[in-house]
């Protein structure tokens, strides 16, 4: 008697359902990181999912920051960190491997452009003082900070000893405009005339933003000008895995240093770093 064929189906059926098929099967990867790093993840995850169709993202809002991201990996709470600054030697204890893939632009945008030939540093630093209050045409300069304890602020304070002390001083000033974080400091630069404040060309170009990166003395941020070192403020993108990944989370940070994901990163003026 040959062998009933609806009763072999539903037994392939139903190994299928008990292996699955590893292209197929829904994996949600939870990452979570730098308000400035979650298009770029979204954009790379989106390619990522050609090679993995059943694969979802998980991305934590309101962003975590570089430091939250690493206790939530740290606790198993996400798969994959994306930070904004280097590992310190206690975390790096608490976390698998990390590694660089990136770095982007680290610059001042305005809604309005309203000089399109930018600042110098001891110009950018009147502004933060206050000293500095408008813009060529005399219409108010409106700054938008960022915690103290941003990587932000500590970028904008490693650009020259004058902004060190100026961004310190922009702290104290009564009644300033503060973003608790990347995406939310993008939402007011963009929305608010005269604005002023910091971000990177990878967030702006990635986020489809309508603020515009502005020169700083006399040099234009872009990838030509990070990699020839004319334009030397730039913000890492950083790579942390949990000390023990799932097979998603590790196959993921593999596809990150592939050709294709070079390709996104470029496209969005992110400068992939050499593996």
């Amino acid at each position: 008697m040959k062998p009933n064929r609806t009763y072999g189906w539903l037994l392939v059926l139903l190994l299928n359902l008990l292996v699955g098929t590893p292209a197929t099967v829904a994996q949600t990867l939870s990452v979570g990181g730098t308000g400035s790093s979650e298009p770029i993840v979204r954009l790379l995850f989106d390619e990522f999912r050609k090679e993995v169709p059943g694969a979802t993202l998980n991305h934590l809002s309101p962003p975590l920051g570089s430091g939250g991201a690493l206790k939530a990996l740290a606790a198993n709470r996400i798969g994959v960190a994306f930070i904004g600054r280097p590992v310190q030697p206690e975390e790096a204890r608490r976390i698998g491997q990390s590694f660089l893939l990136a770095e982007t632009p680290f610059v001042v945008a305005s809604r309005d452009a309203r000089q399109k030939d930018g600042f110098t540093l001891d110009q950018l630093a009147r502004i933060y003082t206050g000293e500095l209050t408008t813009w060529r045409d005399g219409s108010p300069v409106r700054l938008i900070l960022r915690p103290r304890f941003e990587s932000d602020s500590a970028q904008l304070k490693s650009m020259s000893p004058a902004m060190e002390k100026a961004v310190d001083a922009a702290a104290q000033r009564p009644g300033m405009v503060t973003a608790d974080n990347d995406l939310e400091a993008l939402k007011l630069i963009s929305e608010t005339p005269g604005s002023l404040g910091s971000t990177t060309l990878g967030l702006l170009t990635s986020g489809n933003s309508r603020a515009v990166p502005l020169p700083v003395n006399g040099v234009a941020p872009s990838l030509a000008t990070l990699k020839n070192g004319s334009y030397p403020w730039r913000k890492p993108l950083i790579v942390a895995l949990p000390q023990q990944p799932d097979a998603l989370a590790e196959r993921f940070a593999a596809f990150l240093r592939s050709s294709k994901a070079r390709n996104v990163l470029q496209r969005h003026d992110y400068l992939p770093a050499t593996q």
